[in-house]
């Protein structure tokens, strides 16, 4: 990884991948969808110290709401109001000094191909997601492996034998 690394999120396209986050949309509950995929990134990126995570998202944060853009846990979060974020995306690259240091996250054909173009690397979003369920049973079993005990010594099982035998 450079030493610098810039991430390009497609918020809504990434979104459609994660089940819960889709549902949310379902519901007409974005906010809540965008704030879900907002934690996913936060959590997968944290560790790395000199990554940029910059997602986009179409239209505004609310009905009302004037915002731009704003930042969560480090986290660049822009919306596109009358334009797209396809759109915003794409200007961030064209003005990009380096778009080499970028890394896209989206399945829309136009970006891959406009990222290839402009030297960006490329990750579709169903790969993010399969990437991100895998780390996720990894450290699943992680967790399951430090929850086990070594089975219990002659003095513990005596101690319980007594107890139940009462």
């Amino acid at each position: 990884m450079p030493t610098s690394e810039t991430i390009l999120v497609d918020g809504m396209n990434l979104i459609y991948k994660f089940p819960d986050l889709a549902f949310f949309l379902g519901d007409k509950r974005y906010s809540e969808a965008q704030s879900g995929l907002i934690d996913i990134l936060h959590s997968h990126y944290k560790n790395i110290d000199s990554t940029k995570v910059q997602v986009f998202f179409d239209g505004k944060k609310d009905y009302l709401n004037e915002v731009f853009s704003e930042e969560k846990w480090g986290i660049g979060i822009h919306y596109s109001h009358d334009l797209t974020a396809d759109e915003l995306i794409l200007g961030y690259l064209k003005q990009s000094p380096q778009p080499g240091s970028c890394l896209v996250i989206t399945s829309d054909k136009e970006i891959l191909s406009f990222s290839r173009r402009m030297g960006a690397r490329r990750v579709t979003s169903e790969d993010f997601y399969k990437e991100w369920l895998k780390e996720k049973e990894e450290m699943l079993c992680v967790s399951q492996e430090l929850v086990k005990e070594s089975p219990p010594d002659a003095t513990e099982v005596d101690y319980w034998e007594k107890e139940f035998s009462r």
